[in-house]
């Protein structure tokens, strides 16, 4: 009876098959690409097929002519064709502009944020990349326009200085946001925790006219709404220990924060060998707080507070004398409040309203010692400036309005205004600017900022505009062109008060394409720079520059499964007349070729993340200046080679706990393979002898745990789609 059974089935499979005809085909978009994974159906029946990586497809079917076929694909208009069996069939779907995402303008600027889907980095990131320390700022210096600097603090972008770029916090800039400088080594940035953040943008030029003050980049941070859970954190390493709470209100309406961190490398110092040798730290200490609360039906009120000390005492080698040291001590102080509220006054407005304040102190002492660390008072010329104390005391008050109004169809206005009151100068600004959707395919912002000096009875005007072009469902072409200004140093201004600004104008082409876990960009600039402060023969703004250069960017999350990198490339040709120099040179924080790699590999069964980062720069220009402004000596640097290592394993201590804790251990060792760097030279006095600036050790290592109550970050660490 089975094997009757058998044969029926079999004689019926053959009669289908001998009746059912072969539907085949191809489809593909205007350009000729298949579209993997496009829907195919036969109308009226329920027959089809997926079509595959080349967008073929092929299915039988036993229904009557006439054939009538339907393709789909995500973002794409269906269409619908006659077929013929055994024919192939050619389907060109078109891009569907209702369903594509609008056209975002994104020349000059690289975003990050656990909210912002399609960042280039993520808080998570921020973290993890092996060798930043968890700090924004260095995480940014992973990306194309950046410099690798090693030996000061501060955002080199696109041949411009560290001071050139920016950092914004809710809108309103925080003027000190590095503790006081230390010679030969780069100092922490006091705000700088990625997880306070729900957006962070990195501009390397081309930013909204609604900020200023920066010359040459911006680092734009947004604090976090509120949380959606209360939360607890506490981690201990040989160099940090951090404790930290985070507060929900119960009837979730408000939330209060308090976290603080502590830093110190003495103990360190004695199991690694620095140089320079630190008597005291440097340690560190950043306390912050946060409340949120919503008020009314839309309003948001965020203020936030940083408290921050730093202390440190080194000694170093004098270069005119090898029986003598030179001391440097500092202990400084700073206060931080950001104070900001979101509206909605009507159905199509936005009001924001911020303010801040900001205090500074800073005692300074340099001497010159003999071996035992006695101070002593050589003579000569060579000596000259070398024992010094300073005392500075700084305070600064901002406010800032903006007002927003949509548009239909996309369109935008904003206006708003900004006061910034220092110690010498206050700076009136005014700002309005535009966001047009010409097409759907067509984005274009127009703006404007004027800045006010009340000090030197100056106005300037900063024009800005930007435009993008969709190319494609998956790609677009940006541009920008802006004017930017800001200020001299407040050393400089007290020198000579009434200086005007210094000016830098962009331009900027970009192309942009986002697919599939995949990001490809490249960006070519021009800069220039009509007015540069000059020391020599006295202190003026008739100094010039420019920068030109062409800068790539891929990140690819998805080709390796749990595996992620990305791969920044940076080319830099730049002069600039400023300072001291006798005539345009090239500045000794510019490399022309400037390379990063990233890499993450996650372990899910091992719940482990491993990092590598490595980081390649050309050799930078150093100059020996003799006292009458002559060249005495220059050259190239070495190139710069680092590789950097982490590894977090994550688990639960307590998984029986009613708040299941998320742990993590973290190790890594920066500079693996113990290259030696040289980021400049100093100078004796006569020239005769130099002394190189390096890492304070070859290697530095880490190692801590850090546990967290309340918020699981397990799947932000492995899930690949970060």
């Amino acid at each position: 009876m089975k094997t009757i059974r058998l044969l029926a089935l079999a004689g019926l499979l053959a009669h289908y098959n001998a009746s059912a005809q072969q539907i085949i085909g191809r489809v593909t978009d205007k350009t000729g690409r298949g579209l993997e994974g496009a829907s195919v159906v036969l109308a009226g029946t329920a027959d089809g097929a997926t079509a595959d990586s080349l967008g073929r497809f092929r299915f039988a079917t036993s229904a009557p002519a006439p054939y009538r076929l339907t393709a789909s694909y995500i973002g794409y208009k269906p269409a619908t064709v006659e077929a013929t069996p055994g024919v192939d069939i050619r389907i060109t779907l078109a891009i569907d502009p209702a369903s594509l995402q609008p056209v975002v303008i994104s020349a000059g600027s690289f975003s990050a944020g656990d909210k912002n889907k399609g960042a280039v980095m993520t808080a998570m990131d921020v973290v993890s990349v092996a060798g930043n320390g968890g700090d924004v700022a260095n995480a940014a210096r992973t990306l194309p326009g950046a410099q690798q600097i090693g030996e000061r603090e501060g955002l080199f972008v696109r041949g411009g200085a560290g001071n050139e770029t920016r950092q914004f916090v809710d809108g309103t800039l925080v003027p000190s946001p590095y503790f006081a400088a230390m010679p030969g080594l780069p100092q922490f940035n006091r705000i700088s925790s990625p997880f306070l953040f729900d957006g962070i943008i990195f501009s390397t030029g081309g930013y909204s006219a609604a900020y200023g003050q920066g010359l040459s980049g911006a680092l734009i941070l947004e604090t976090q709404d509120l949380p959606d859970k209360s939360s607890a954190v506490i981690g201990i390493s040989p160099m940090v220990a951090v404790a930290g709470v985070q507060k929900l209100a119960k009837n979730g309406k408000s939330s209060l924060g308090l976290s603080t961190r502590f830093m110190s490398w003495q103990y360190y110092a004695k199991a690694v060998p620095q140089n320079p040798e630190y008597a005291k730290g440097p340690a560190y200490s950043v306390t912050e707080a946060n409340f949120r609360a919503r008020t009314g039906k839309t309003g948001m009120l965020k203020i936030y507070a940083n408290f921050g000390f730093h202390q440190s005492e080194l000694y170093r080698d004098d270069v005119d004398s090898a029986a003598l040291l030179n001391r440097f001590a500092s202990t400084d102080r700073n206060i931080y409040l950001n104070v900001s509220h979101r509206s909605r006054p009507g159905e199509h407005w936005r009001l924001d309203l911020g303010g801040s304040l900001n205090y500074n102190s800073a005692d300074i002492s340099r001497g010159v010692t003999g071996q035992d660390k006695t101070q002593v008072h050589p003579e000569g010329a060579a000596f000259e400036g070398k024992t010094a104390d300073y005392r500075s005391r700084e305070r600064s008050l901002q406010g800032k309005a903006v007002i927003t109004r949509y548009l239909g169809g996309g369109h935008l206005l904003l206006a708003g205004s900004e006061v910034q009151i220092g110690e010498m100068d206050e700076i009136y600004a005014a700002f309005a600017e535009g966001e047009w959707r010409l097409h759907h395919a067509v984005a274009l912002r127009t703006g404007a900022r004027w800045e006010y000096s009340r000090l030197s009875g100056r106005g300037d005007l900063a024009p800005r505009l930007s435009l993008a072009v969709r190319t494609g469902a998956h790609s677009q072409l940006n541009a920008a062109w802006g004017m930017y200004f800001q200020q001299a140093e407040r050393r400089w201004r007290m020198e000579a008060p009434i200086l005007p600004q210094a000016k830098a104008t962009h331009y900027i082409l970009n192309y942009t394409r986002k697919e599939n876990g995949r990001l490809f960009r490249a960006e070519a600039f021009y800069k220039k720079y009509d007015r540069l402060l000059k020391t020599t023969p006295d202190i003026n703004m008739n100094g010039s520059g420019y920068a030109n250069g062409l800068e790539m960017f891929w990140r690819d999350k998805k080709s390796v499964r749990n595996f992620d990198y990305w791969v920044s490339y940076s080319y830099l040709h730049t002069r600039r007349d400023h300072l001291n120099f006798p005539m345009p040179l090239q500045p000794d924080f510019a490399a022309p070729h400037t390379l990063s790699v990233v890499t993450k590999r996650t372990f899910e069964k091992l719940s482990t993340n491993v990092n590598l980062s490595w980081s390649l720069a050309a050799g930078r220009p150093y100059y020996d200046f003799a006292p009458g402004g002559a060249i005495r000596q220059q050259g190239t640097t070495r190139g710069y080679n680092v590789v950097n290592f982490g590894l977090a394993h994550m688990l639960s201590l307590f998984p029986k706990w009613k708040q299941k804790d998320f742990t993590v251990i973290a190790c890594g060792v920066n500079n693996l393979l113990g290259t030696r760097q040289v980021f400049g030279y100093t100078f004796s006095y006569d020239g005769t002898n130099r002394s190189p600036i390096t890492l304070p050790a070859t290697r530095n290592y880490f190692i801590g745990i850090f546990m967290s109550l309340g918020i699981d970050r397990t799947e932000d660490y492995l899930n690949e789609n970060l």
